[in-house]
C-alpha cells in the first residue's frame, strides 16, 4: 500500500483518547464524524455523543472534552488502568490484616488525605496573601507606621519568594530565610512576629491548616543596660540643636514619646494651657489616646519655639543631620539607642517613683517593661538634676549639673 493511501486509511480510522472519548467516522445524512463518552456513574451512567463535519472539529471538540472529564474526576469517565490497581491493592492490604483491626474504605482515605494536601494545592500565592492581610488591617484601622513596617517586612520575605503558594511554604523554608538575614537578633524577631501575625491570618482564613512560624524559636537577644544620656549631656544636646528640631529632642526627652508619634505631631497637639501633649489614636502605636503632662522643663524649652500650627518635625533626613550635628557638638560620641525616650523613662522613674503613671505616658498597657528596662538606672540625684534643665534668654542652661 501507498503511503497516500495508507495516510487516507489511518484519517478513516477512529481513535480513543485518554479519559475514555473516543473519535470514530460516522455514516450519518449530517455528519461525517463522531465524538462519544461516558458521563455519570451507576445507573446514572449515560452515553453521549455529537457530531461533526470534518475530522478536525472532532478531534479538537473531543481533546476539550477529555479534559473537562479529567478535571472532574472519575464520575464523568471510565476508572482508569493505574486506579483499577489501586483498589486491588488497597482490597489486598485490608485481607492481610488482622481480624480485629477498624475497618476503613476507600473513600475515607481519599478524604484524609484531601484534607492532607488539598488544601496545600489549592492555597493562593504568597503575594495573594499579603494584599489580603494588608487590606484586612488597614479595615481593623490600625496607625500607618505598624502597617508600613509589618508590609515592609513581608513584602522582603515574598520578593524571595515570589509566586510560591502559601500552602508550599514550610517551617523550613522561612526558618532558612529569617536566620540568614544580616540584621541584629532583635530585627530578626520582629521578622519573625511579622510573618507569625501572617500566617495566622492564612489559618483564619483556610488557606493552610496550621502555621509554620509557630515551631520556629525567637532568638535570645542579650538584655543588657538601657543607653541612657546624662543629664550634662541631655542639656548640651537641647543647646546645640537647631531651632527646626529643639522642639522634637525636647519633647523626646522630657515627655518620653516615641519619633514615630512626634512625627505626626503638630503645634495645635500642645495644650500649653492645659498642660499636656495630646497624643491622637491615630498617631500612636498602640492606636490609643494619651495625654502626657507638659512639666516645666520642657515648657520652659517649647514657649521660645511656639507656634499656633504646622508640623512640629521636620524630613526624616533634615533631622537625622541636625541631631547628627548636635550631639558632635555636645561631645556625644556614643549614640545610645533610643536614646531620648529611654532617658525619660529612667529619670522619670527615679524622680516620681510612680510606675503606673509612667506606663501611661509612655502608652504601655502594663508595668511590666518599666521595671524590666529602667528601675534602678540613675540615681534621685542625677534625677533631679535631669528634671531642671531649662534655658536662659541666651540659650544657656540655667540650672547646675554636676
Amino acid at each position: 500500500m501507498s503511503t497516500t493511501n495508507k495516510q487516507k486509511g489511518k484519517a478513516q480510522q477512529g481513535e480513543t483518547l485518554k479519559g475514555g472519548v473516543r473519535v470514530s467516522p460516522w455514516k450519518h445524512p449530517r455528519y461525517r464524524w463522531r465524538v462519544s463518552y461516558f458521563s455519570g456513574e451507576g445507573n446514572l451512567r449515560k452515553r453521549f455523543q455529537k457530531g461533526f463535519q470534518t475530522r478536525g472539529e472532532a478531534f479538537s471538540f473531543a481533546k476539550d472534552r477529555q479534559q473537562h472529564l479529567i478535571r472532574h474526576g472519575n464520575h464523568d469517565h471510565e476508572i482508569t488502568g493505574q486506579e483499577r490497581h489501586a483498589v486491588i491493592a488497597f482490597r489486598n492490604i485490608l485481607a492481610k490484616l488482622p481480624e480485629n483491626t477498624h475497618s476503613v474504605s476507600l473513600y475515607d482515605l481519599v478524604l484524609e488525605y484531601k484534607t492532607r494536601v488539598g488544601i496545600s494545592r489549592c492555597s493562593s500565592t504568597i503575594e495573594d496573601l499579603i494584599g489580603e492581610y494588608l487590606h484586612s488591617l488597614e479595615a481593623r484601622r490600625l496607625s500607618k507606621s505598624y502597617i508600613e513596617a509589618t508590609r515592609r517586612r513581608i513584602e522582603k520575605f515574598a520578593y524571595d519568594h515570589e509566586g510560591e503558594k502559601v500552602g508550599d511554604i514550610t517551617s523550613e523554608d522561612i526558618g532558612k530565610w529569617l536566620y540568614r538575614l544580616e540584621v541584629g537578633d532583635t530585627t530578626i524577631n520582629h521578622y519573625r512576629a511579622a510573618l507569625l501575625q501572617l500566617f495566622n491570618f492564612a489559618t483564619k482564613s483556610n488557606s493552610i491548616s496550621s502555621n509554620p512560624v509557630a515551631v520556629l524559636e525567637k532568638i535570645k537577644t542579650k538584655s543588657g543596660e538601657i543607653g541612657i544620656l546624662t543629664p550634662k549631656q541631655a542639656a548640651r544636646l537641647l543647646i546645640h540643636s537647631s531651632p527646626c528640631i529643639q522642639a522634637v529632642v525636647a519633647i523626646g526627652l522630657f515627655a518620653g514619646l516615641r519619633r514615630s508619634e512626634i512625627t505626626k505631631m503638630t503645634w495645635e497637639d500642645i495644650h500649653f494651657e492645659k498642660g499636656f501633649l495630646e497624643v491622637k489614636a491615630k498617631n500612636s502605636k498602640s492606636a490609643a489616646r494619651r495625654l502626657v503632662e507638659i512639666r516645666p522643663c520642657l515648657r520652659a524649652w517649647l514657649e521660645p519655639l511656639r507656634q499656633t500650627h504646622g508640623k512640629l518635625m521636620p524630613t526624616e533626613m533634615i533631622y537625622r543631620r541636625r541631631l547628627n550635628d548636635a550631639s558632635k557638638a555636645a561631645g556625644i560620641m556614643n549614640w545610645p539607642n533610643n536614646a531620648l525616650r529611654h532617658s525619660f523613662a529612667s529619670y522619670h522613674l527615679a524622680a516620681f517613683q510612680d510606675a503606673s503613671a509612667l506606663a501611661l505616658e509612655m502608652g504601655h498597657s502594663t508595668t511590666r517593661m518599666i521595671f524590666q528596662h529602667y528601675r534602678a538606672l540613675v540615681t534621685p540625684a542625677e534625677a533631679l538634676s535631669y528634671w531642671n534643665i531649662s534655658p536662659n534668654e541666651n540659650g544657656e542652661r540655667i540650672s547646675e549639673i554636676a
